[in-house]
């Protein structure tokens, strides 16, 4: 049972770290597809609230009115969406927030990026093809329904999103396919960049061995896959091993790349450290 709650808060455009906009807007807290693996939660702000991850979503009702005036006092060129939520998760088609917030950056002329797993941005084209929005980065992966309970039981279905992907690419909206997480010896590449005829590139990224609930994603894996623990251990500790298997993930995706013609990006986390996240 997810519980929502409507909240006022005093700003929406928080400083960034990812270099996808001056600032972030975030339109809910929380985000009720409670993926497994999502980096929101060891996040500090996100840690404050109580309530666990997946269970809750807070619904920023005064953001929109709050953008209108923080747009003319700070007057960002550039914006990014969904840093710590999905801006399209199924309570905003009740509330409407993310849409009248595109409309305001559109009226507005700021141009912005998105982050999201969740078809319903398709639902928004008419929007999204006014000129301002510059990318979206849709999450993307292709693991068994067993194994996605286990990881991800309430995001949306994979074929759902490779579908909302390409209608929008059909109408010249600029998405990129964001296959994430790698999952060590689950994950197949093989004519992944055939599903997206209309995308000149697919950019992908390996499971984060360093989130605090590793261990949690890990048993999830091995009770699909009880075979596969030995070698996820592995990967937490030996440096050799981790470097070589990933060094192989990136052989098998770029010999994929090189068969489509198409281009690529492989974000893979440092042993016990992470990569500098450099969007295209």
């Amino acid at each position: 049972m997810i519980e929502y709650k409507e909240v006022k808060i005093s700003r929406i455009l928080n400083p960034t770290g990812i270099d996808l906009g001056e600032y972030v807007i975030n339109p809910f807290m929380g985000c009720e597809y409670s993926c497994l693996y999502c980096y929101v939660r060891s996040n500090k702000v996100i840690a404050k609230r109580e309530g666990e991850w997946g269970k809750y979503v807070d619904i920023r009702i005064n953001a929109p009115d709050l953008l209108e005036k923080e747009l003319l006092a700070k007057k960002p060129k550039c914006v990014l969406l969904g840093s710590t939520t999905d801006c399209f998760q199924p309570i905003e088609t009740k509330y409407m927030v993310t849409k009248k917030i595109l409309e305001i950056l559109n009226k507005h002329k700021v141009y912005y990026h998105i982050l999201t797993r969740s078809p319903a941005v398709a639902e928004y084209a008419d929007l999204l093809k006014q000129g301002f929005c510059k990318k979206i980065y849709f999450t993307i992966n292709n693991i068994t329904p067993e194994l996605k309970n286990k990881l991800e039981p309430k995001s949306p279905g994979f074929e759902p999103r490779i579908k909302a992907i390409n209608k929008m690419l059909n109408e010249d909206i600029s998405v990129i396919p964001y296959f994430s997480p790698i999952l060590p010896w689950i994950s197949d590449f093989k004519d992944i960049f055939s599903r997206f005829p209309k995308s000149n590139s697919v950019e992908f990224e390996g499971l984060n061995m360093n989130l605090v609930n590793i261990n949690d994603i890990i048993s999830g894996v091995s009770s699909i896959y009880p075979a596969l623990r030995p070698g996820y251990e592995e990967l937490l500790k030996d440096r050799t091993f981790y470097d070589s298997f990933w060094a192989s993930i990136k052989k098998d995706i770029i010999r994929e790349a090189i068969k489509a013609k198409k281009n690529y990006n492989i974000y893979i986390h440092n042993f016990r450290g992470y990569f500098t996240n450099k969007y295209n």
